[in-house]
């Protein structure tokens, strides 16, 4: 199932992601949000939106993308007790794909969320050979719908950039594994254009 959906979502998105709601989304399922760009703050809002309903989401950054300062400003707005929310969220970061691999491997099956900022980044790396990084996204592909068996788990990628453009492959078998995905798409220019007055 692929939906495509703007990437300059308003501040609802939590709620209406794509027109997948939230209870969708906290279905016990593997679900993907792509596109040119990482779909961080609308990942970062839906983290807020859980976090806010009691949930505990597990976030795993792949691409050096959480944004504690954005999650903070969100936290606020979500719940009068902003700091016993923002104690909810469990924030993990890897580096290289290798730390990533490893992270989701041994991550034990849990009912709350996980969510995966920017998952493909480290895989994107070209000093790690092609084939070393397609047995370590299989593998952990493989763990991931494991772990979609128990508790939802949505992740967040972006196309791979021109200097990597061999590694499109590795974006394709994302989608596949994914029991649902969302292409993010950019804004249509002049859509929020100031009007002239004369």
């Amino acid at each position: 199932m692929l939906k495509h959906l703007p990437d300059s979502a308003p501040a609802s998105v939590p709620l209406s992601l794509g027109g997948a709601g939230l209870e969708t989304l906290i279905q016990p399922r593997l679900s993907l949000f792509w596109g040119a760009h990482t779909p961080t703050r609308a990942l970062l809002m839906l983290v807020a939106a859980l976090a806010g309903r009691g949930y505990a989401p597990r976030i795993y950054d792949g691409g050096n993308r959480f944004d504690g300062y954005y999650i903070a400003r969100l936290a606020r707005r979500v719940s009068a007790r902003p700091q016993e929310l923002l104690e909810r969220i469990h924030l993990s970061r890897a580096f290289t794909c290798f730390q990533l691999a490893e992270l989701i491997e041994n991550t034990p099956a849990d009912p709350e969320p996980l969510i995966v900022l920017d998952l493909l980044t480290t895989f994107y790396d070209e000093s790690v050979p092609l084939r070393e990084v397609e047995r370590l996204l299989d593998t952990s592909l493989a763990h991931l719908r494991q772990l979609a068996v128990s508790g939802p788990v949505i992740i967040g990628a972006r196309e791979p950039r021109a200097p990597v453009r061999a590694r499109w492959s590795l974006l394709e078998r994302l989608q596949i594994a994914a029991d649902a995905a969302w292409m993010l798409q950019p804004p249509v220019e002049g859509r929020n254009a100031q009007l002239s007055l004369f």
